[in-house]
């Protein structure tokens, strides 16, 4: 089953996980260190382990989380 909706990054989330994959491109960009770290725990607290993150080709999780195992250049896997 899948539900598209529109969501704040920065504010309260109404979903609960977990999830089996969770696309966010492009979105990180435009946010600081310290707000993209939050924001990818948030991601690796919803999604099941093994759960699988698809962000945009100009964003890395490099030095923002160890939370997840490249798989890709956009694809990364919760291992935490």
């Amino acid at each position: 089953m899948i539900a598209f909706r529109q969501l704040n990054l920065v504010g309260d989330w109404p979903v609960r996980g977990p999830f089996d994959a969770i696309f966010c491109r492009n979105v990180m960009i435009y946010f600081d260190h310290a707000t993209k770290a939050r924001l990818i725990n948030r991601y690796a607290d919803l999604l099941q382990p093994d759960g699988w993150l698809y962000i945009g080709h100009s964003e890395s999780l490099s030095k923002v989380s160890d939370r997840f195992q490249p798989v890709g250049r956009t694809i990364y896997r919760r291992i935490k």
